[in-house]
């Protein structure tokens, strides 16, 4: 598990004997709200029976149950680390997989309506706000008035699809009170707009949120659900689209980054070795990855740079040429070089490109998958020699907000072991089966053995051996048994282990947000006493 995953929280809300329902809470509303305050929030989902406890990272969210089991005082530490949490629910019946829940800077306020139309506009107030809304039905638009000053900038950004995950394609729009558009965005963070605009005079203006559906269908009308929930900041207040380098080094104790967005002043920030996010004087937190490599500038100058593996780059495409590094390689030498820019918010499409000396093409690559056009390039040095590899937009488009992170590494086999679900129960009647999926790497041929850790005293793991052929060294079942005698809810952890090398791995799962998993929470009751 990652590390602000690594310390639970468990918090008893309520004391009643379990009745043998699971919580079954898909989500939360609102989905987010700001730290040092204490709300309601409505579960989506049911609370279950007997006592329910929320999992958290740490100390800094609680809840307090109401009477009816359907919604909770929550309450956010005025230190709690701004940014994504993931919450867990459960009782001594089952658990609910990680929920997405944010934590904010600024004030919240909940959406009300009418506000489809322009003279129905909910007023909000500036410098920064947080709107917890709905488009709750089909041609539902939301509206929002603010009162800007000439040449203020105001920044409406939307976390909804790729968080949330509401099923949405969502639209801003800002517009004058007669309804004429003067800026517009559809898709900026994945399906999630994020629009940017300068006011050219004082007065009122408005800010409209609409949607479609995230799988498109025959319709063209604005869509709309229960499920349509999103969180609007509008703010004048500093927002970062990205920093400069992209990442800081884990091994540094401090970086020093330059930031790119709005609202935003020239002093460049120096970030220690102790914050995950930069949040002083901006509206929204703003994550920085921490690289387990060194981390290095492209040259601005456009003089090629000599890569020295491992290492990670951060780079723009500023110009209609692609950016260039030259490597010195070994016949028989496998590296990996890989590309993050949309999953950092970038607009660049990547393409890779490996030539030799001569010019030649080594390898080209392009999107990941249908899902994913950031780029990935995989090879096996043909030759010694000297080799350059290339990064350019697909569309030869190039800009300020056309940057990267280049990930360059040599490679050993190895191999990933990934789950799809991190909430198990072991049934009272028959083993628990947990499907396992196994990713080999760069020629891994070994066989891997799996075993489970933290399993309480009654429990049983069966590992079953992946092969380093056939139909196991893609996938196996591993079985978990013995819930006639054990009662136990909370982490356990598999490791699975190559036989040869050992080269361990815990079984992995991602979040949406790309956050790593790797403990797994079981639930096992004992079997109910045959009646008399």
């Amino acid at each position: 598990m990652s590390s602000h995953l690594a310390a639970f929280t468990l918090l008893l809300t309520v004391s009643v004997a379990a009745a043998g329902e699971a919580p079954t809470i898909e989500k939360l509303s609102p989905a987010g709200g700001q730290r040092g305050s204490s709300f309601e929030v409505k579960f989506g989902g049911k609370a279950g029976d007997g006592d329910l406890r929320v999992i958290s990272e740490t100390q800094s969210i609680s809840f307090a149950l109401n009477e009816k089991r359907d919604a909770a005082t929550l309450t956010i530490a005025s230190d709690a680390r701004p940014g994504l949490h993931w919450l867990r629910f459960a009782n001594a019946d089952g658990a609910t997989e990680l929920r997405p829940f944010l934590v904010g800077l600024v004030p919240e306020q909940a959406e009300a309506e009418p506000n489809n139309r322009i003279a129905e506009a909910q007023a909000v107030t500036i410098p920064s706000v947080t709107i917890n809304g709905v488009l709750e039905k089909s041609r539902d638009v939301d509206t929002y008035a603010v009162d800007l000053a000439a040449g203020q900038t105001l920044v409406a950004s939307m976390v909804a699809h790729e968080i949330l995950g509401s099923p949405m394609d969502a639209v801003l729009q800002i517009s004058t009170q007669r309804g004429i558009v003067v800026a517009q965005n559809h898709d900026d963070l994945g399906l999630d707009p994020r629009v940017a605009f300068v006011a050219p005079e004082a007065g009122r203006w408005y800010v409209r949120a609409f949607a479609f559906p995230s799988d498109p269908n025959s319709t063209i009308n604005f869509s709309g659900s229960a499920d349509y929930r999103y969180r609007l900041t509008l703010t004048t207040a500093g927002v970062v689209e990205h920093s400069m380098p992209l990442a800081r080094s884990k091994s540094e104790e401090s970086t020093t980054l330059k930031l790119y967005g709005w609202n935003l002043n020239a002093t460049p920030y120096v970030l220690s070795a102790r914050q995950s996010a930069i949040t002083d004087g901006l509206a929204l937190p703003h994550p920085v990855v921490t690289s387990e490599i060194p981390v290095a500038m492209e040259d601005a100058t456009g003089t090629e740079r000599q890569l020295t593996l491992p290492q990670a780059i951060s780079g723009e495409i500023t110009e209609n040429r692609p950016d260039e590094f030259r490597l010195q390689a070994t016949k028989g030498q496998q590296f990996r070089f890989r590309i993050v820019a949309q999953a950092l918010g970038s607009q660049l499409d990547p393409v890779l490109k490996l030539v030799d000396a001569n010019g030649k093409e080594v390898r080209e690559v392009d999107d990941l998958n249908k899902d994913n056009q950031d780029a990935e390039l995989a090879v096996t040095i043909p030759a010694d020699g000297v080799y350059r590899l290339s990064v350019r937009d697909r569309y030869e488009h190039f800009g300020p907000r056309f940057y990267y992170l280049l990930n360059c590494e040599v490679v050993t086999p190895g191999f990933n072991a990934t789950v799809k679900s991190t909430a198990l129960t072991l049934p009272s009647d028959k083993p628990l089966e947990i499907a396992v999926t196994i990713e080999r790497t760069n020629g891994f041929a070994e066989a891997v053995d799996f075993r489970a850790e933290g399993l309480p005293e009654g429990l049983t793991f069966e590992n079953v051996r992946s092969e380093k052929e056939g139909d196991t060294s893609k996938a196996v079942t591993l079985k978990i048994s013995g819930a006639s005698v054990a009662d136990f809810s909370g982490p356990i952890r598999v490791v699975a282990e190559s036989v040869d090398t050992k080269l361990s791995r815990p079984l992995e799962h991602r979040l949406v947000d790309g956050t790593p998993i790797h403990e797994l929470w079981l639930t096992a009751r004992p079997k109910p006493a045959p009646a008399p």
